[in-house]
């Protein structure tokens, strides 16, 4: 069985990682973020892909420098195209870069989801359980994203600060619902 589809994989994820994590560290130099609830999820976020990106690169046998060449570049050019939306939107107010660094989390998510099955059907167990790791790390990211960005909204559409943190701990509440596995299993 060729390892074909497992190294793009990683490669995917490799070069998605580091373009994204190029995004944050610019987003958490910005003048905009001063939310001090989104300065630490960047924080965060920035630790968590470098740490990957580390990790990942420890997977040498699977990163190719030339035979895959031409697709790591195109792979990188479509994800340096979703990374320069995101970091074109850094003079957009912060619920916007938020938005678009969940959905970049989203799509490192089904990667590891991917990658995750690939090393499995592969006997690779130390790359299913990096994969796995990475993947309980994106998922931990995007709920804290998801519990971030009531706080950011609010405050950028309230003048009363008191106010803007009532309104984003009731939306906190119900948005947070929607996940919950209870409401999941009452709707089906």
């Amino acid at each position: 069985m060729s390892t074909e589809k497992l190294t793009t994989y990683t490669n995917d994820l490799l070069s998605f990682n580091k373009h994204f994590m190029s995004v944050v560290r610019t987003q958490k130099a910005s003048d905009t973020v001063t939310n001090t609830k989104a300065v630490n999820l960047l924080h965060n976020i920035d630790i968590a892909l470098t740490n990957q990106v580390n990790e990942l690169e420890k997977f040498d046998n699977l990163i190719e420098d030339s035979r895959f060449e031409d697709f790591k570049n195109k792979t990188a050019s479509i994800f340096g195209s979703i990374a320069g939306t995101i970091n074109s939107l850094r003079e957009d107010p912060i619920s916007k870069i938020l938005r678009d660094d969940y959905t970049a989390l989203s799509m490192l998510a089904s990667g590891y989801t991917m990658l995750y099955t690939a090393a499995l059907a592969y006997d690779m167990e130390e790359l299913a359980s990096f994969s796995n790791e990475s993947l309980t790390t994106i998922a931990q990211l995007i709920t804290e994203t998801s519990q971030v960005i009531p706080y950011v909204v609010a405050e950028e559409l309230m003048e009363d600060s008191g106010k803007a943190t009532d309104i984003a701990e009731r939306a906190l509440e119900q948005t947070q619902k929607a996940w919950s596995l209870e409401n999941m299993l009452e709707e089906a």
